[in-house]
C-alpha cells in the first residue's frame, strides 16, 4: 500500500469510526424514548447495568455529575420503577443504588436484536481478524478517553463544579482503559506463544 493509499484509507477509517459512534448514539437516544428516559439517564442506568450497585457518589464521579444532581435523577428514576436504594449488607450506614430486575430484563430485551446482528455479522470473519479488530476497538477506546482531559477543560467556568469532578472521571477512566489494554496485550503475546509451541510439538509428531 503505497503513501497516498494509506492516507486515504485513514481517512475513510476515520468517517467510519464517526458513523459507527454517530448511529450508537441515535441507538441509545431511541433506547432512551422507549424507555421514557433522557441522554443522562440512560448513561446513567448504562453504567449502574455494567458495573452493578453503587452509592450515589461513586455513580454522581462516573456520570461526572454533582451530588444535587444525581440525587435528583435517582429519585426519578425510582419513581419511574428503573432503580432502587437497597442498604450495603456490609456497612449498614451506606445506601447503594441498583437496577431492579425488571428493568435489567427490559434492556437485555431492547438490545437482543442488536447483539444478535452483531453474532452474524461477526461470522463472516475469521478468529485472527476478530482478534485484531478487538485491538483496534481497545486502542480506539484509549483514543477516545485520552481526548477527554481536553474536553472537559473546555467547559464554561460557569459549570465548574461538575467540571471537577468529571475531569478526575475522565483521567481515572482513561488510566482503566489503557490497564484494559495493556492486559489484553499480554494475553496475545501469551496466546501467540502457547500457538507456535502447539504449532511446534505438532511438526514434531508428524515428522513434519
Amino acid at each position: 500500500m503505497d503513501s497516498e493509499e494509506r492516507k486515504r484509507s485513514i481517512e475513510d477509517l476515520g468517517t467510519a469510526l464517526r458513523a459507527l459512534v454517530s448511529a450508537s448514539d441515535a441507538f441509545d437516544e431511541a433506547l432512551g424514548k422507549v424507555l421514557g428516559l433522557n441522554p443522562t439517564d440512560v448513561r446513567c442506568v448504562d453504567l449502574l447495568d455494567k458495573h452493578g450497585k453503587m452509592t450515589a457518589g461513586a455513580l454522581a464521579d462516573l456520570a461526572g455529575l454533582s451530588s444535587g444532581a444525581v440525587t435528583f435523577l435517582l429519585d426519578r428514576l425510582e419513581s419511574a420503577g428503573f432503580v432502587s436504594r437497597v442498604r450495603d449488607i456490609d456497612d449498614r450506614r451506606r445506601v447503594l443504588v441498583e437496577l431492579v430486575p425488571m428493568a435489567k430484563r427490559r434492556i437485555a430485551e431492547l438490545h437482543t436484536g442488536l447483539f444478535e446482528a452483531w453474532r452474524v455479522s461477526a461470522e463472516r470473519f475469521t478468529a485472527s481478524d476478530l482478534r485484531r479488530m478487538i485491538a483496534f476497538v481497545i486502542e480506539g477506546t484509549k483514543v477516545y478517553d485520552a481526548q477527554l482531559p481536553f474536553l472537559w477543560s473546555q467547559i464554561p467556568e460557569s459549570d465548574n463544579g461538575s467540571r471537577t469532578a468529571a475531569g478526575r472521571v475522565a483521567i481515572r477512566e482513561a488510566l482503566k482503559a489503557q490497564a484494559r489494554a495493556e492486559a489484553h496485550e499480554q494475553l496475545e503475546k501469551a496466546a501467540r506463544k502457547l500457538h507456535a509451541k502447539a504449532n511446534g510439538l505438532h511438526q514434531k509428531a508428524t515428522g513434519r
